[in-house]
């Protein structure tokens, strides 16, 4: 009983503090004819992303569902619509703040209070965070502790693909969006960054659900491999995860709040302490909630484990992103030598920026395994999630402190170098690549649980890497990511040259901004190519694909997260999204393949 309340009290407090922050952001706008035009602006643009949502969100669902109703069952179809509705409503109520913090940030900063503007921007984002986090952790409450364990596992990959799917359209639709405008924009406008945020967050709750469904799909694992069957149940194992989850919206508030916008040379400066703060307080909670639920300290070293990768990645990745730092020492100014040789040196580094943080990812996963076989895995992916509210702020802030940036560009005139508008366009490049990286070590360590988990759903079977379904399903998901990568930029060439003609337009509203251009094709393959994997070549061939959609999408998010603004916008957001959701598909409707098997 006490970790029932334990969960809930932490998801309620989690939503009263966004709702409290949210409240404090609007009362920080300053209300003139400026801000007046650019919040209309801001709005209209808005409100015109999510136009672009619902139809294509609807049809999937409904196309999705109705496939899981007829292969696999009527319930899990329902669970399925449940876990879609979740991350739709969790991120639209956080992105209310993607207007009022962007407006709020930039009139503080054109008025002269930096240093406010930067703690509006940071806390704008945070509120997504803890919207995203505290709905979900009330639903898989729900989950976990009013059904009974047997039927929990068995809807919970389910759950998981519903919040995948619904993900999968709000991110790259805003992908597309957002980059449409930076490709298209007139200088006496500003780059609409709606699309971003949303997507963001869409990620986030996103990676937070499937890491608790990991968990819960490799509890059993986690018994095993402790030798403690009496007082470690799966029971246990699966809601020792909850109580982690629950602990990371107490620590993120924490360490939010810690955050005060502090202006020294870097502006940026003081926008991580809360990720450590955090970190700190949620490995105490892992260590202490391990030994109390599950009789040892080890299942808290592999929650440890997931964090201290996420945070020693993300301060490396400064040695990759900053000008000046050891990578970056000699990548020539493109002013000088144009865009064309500047991308190519910064694509260089992002391809050798591979090593260190993949690396490290690899090696907590190790340990993590080591203490507590698959499951222990799961409970690291678990460990980095615990932190999305304040994960989630660092990613928005260096998208809000760039829109910020922008508006305040527009409106200030100002010959003053820095003027406030740099100071905050400093800020976002500095926190930009670190945001990813959090992102991107929880993607990652997430696809390797759920990978896992399908190798168990399936009962292990042994593969022969040179059978033909075995090679078929390797090469097939090794392929496919670099054919997602190509399709997302596509996608956004093509709504830029959309966006493009209204803009030269004197922007008619006629020429509608359609994000779906060249995107359906990507939804529909996402589906349709794991699926093809399996009735080719069976279960083994589907586990090969998994496992090599996640080793080389692991490489891939990684090399474009440091490649730079060329390159970063198809990474972790967007690219890492396709993969999770073949990932769960594959597990969903796993039972079909282990039943009738493959062609080949």
């Amino acid at each position: 009983m006490l970790d029932k309340i334990l969960t809930l009290a932490c998801a309620l407090f989690g939503l009263l503090t966004a709702i409290s922050l949210e409240a404090w952001l609007r009362s920080r706008i300053s209300k003139n004819a400026s801000t007046t035009r650019t919040y209309k602006a801001v709005r209209n643009r808005n409100s015109e992303y999510w136009s672009n949502q619902y139809l294509p969100l609807i049809v999937m669902l409904a196309v999705v569902a109705a496939a899981i109703g007829f292969a696999v069952s009527p319930w899990n179809a329902a669970v399925f619509f449940g876990g879609a509705v979740l991350c739709f409503v969790s991120v639209i109520l956080g992105s209310r703040t993607v207007i009022s913090g962007s407006i709020s940030s930039s009139s503080l900063a054109v008025s002269g209070d930096v240093r406010g503007a930067l703690r509006t921007a940071y806390r704008s984002a945070a509120v997504m965070g803890l919207f995203v986090s505290s709905f979900a952790l009330i639903a898989l409450g729900f989950l976990f502790y009013f059904l009974d364990t047997e039927k929990m596992v068995s809807l919970i990959a389910s759950f998981g693909l519903g919040a995948s799917i619904t993900s999968l359209c709000l991110n790259l639709s805003g992908t597309a969006f957002s980059g449409a405008y930076a490709l298209s924009v007139k200088s006496d406008d500003f780059t609409d960054y709606t699309g971003m945020f949303i997507g963001s967050g869409a990620d986030f709750v996103e990676t937070y659900i499937l890491s608790a469904c990991a968990a819960a799909l490799l509890a059993g694992i986690g018994v095993d491999a402790s030798g403690v069957t009496s007082t470690f149940t799966i029971a246990s194992a699966a809601k020792y995860p909850l109580i982690v989850l629950a602990a990371g919206i107490v620590a993120s508030i924490t360490g939010i709040l810690a955050y005060r916008g502090r202006i020294v040379k870097n502006p940026a400066s003081g926008v991580t302490l809360g990720n450590y703060i955090c970190a700190v307080i949620v490995i105490a909670a892992a260590l202490y909630f391990s030994r109390r639920l599950l009789q040892s300290y080890v299942y808290g070293f592999c929650v440890a484990a997931g964090i201290v990768a996420a945070v020693a990645c993300g301060e490396i990745s400064k040695l990759y992103s900053y000008d000046g730092f050891m990578f970056r020492k000699h990548v020539p100014d493109a002013r000088t030598v144009g865009a064309s040789q500047s991308m190519i040196y910064s694509l260089s580094i992002g391809m050798m920026s591979v090593v260190i943080p993949a690396v490290i990812t690899t090696a907590a996963m190790t340990v993590a395994f080591k203490f507590a076989n698959f499951y222990g895995i799961a409970l690291a992916s678990i460990g980095i999630n615990s932190m999305a509210g304040i994960n989630s702020a660092v990613r928005g802030f260096s998208i809000n402190t760039a829109s910020s940036s922008e508006i305040a560009s527009v409106i200030l005139e100002s010959d003053e170098s820095p003027n406030p508008a740099d100071v905050l366009l400093t800020a976002s490049v500095r926190t930009d690549v670190i945001g990813k990286t959090y992102s991107a070590v929880a993607t990652i360590i997430t696809l390797t649980a759920m990978f896992t988990a399908l190798s168990v759903t399936a009962e292990s079977p042994a593969a022969d890497l040179l059978s033909t379904p075995v090679f078929l399903g390797i090469t097939t998901g090794a392929v496919f990511v670099f054919v997602c990568a190509g399709l997302i930029i596509r996608s956004i060439r093509m709504t830029a040259t959309v966006l493009r003609e209204r803009l030269d337009d004197m922007y008619s509203d006629e020429k509608h901004i359609n994000t779906l251009r060249g995107l359906v094709p990507l939804y529909v393959a996402s589906l349709l190519v794991p699926a093809l994997a399996g009735l080719l070549g069976g279960i083994n061939s589907l586990i090969a694909f998994t496992c090599s959609v996640t080793v080389t999408g692991m490489c891939m998010l990684f090399a474009f997260n440091y490649s730079g603004k060329y390159f970063d916008r198809m990474a972790t957001e967007t690219l890492g999204n396709v993969i999770k959701v073949m990932v769960v598909a594959a597990i969903v409707f796993a039972p079909v393949f282990m039943k009738f098997g493959g062609v080949l």
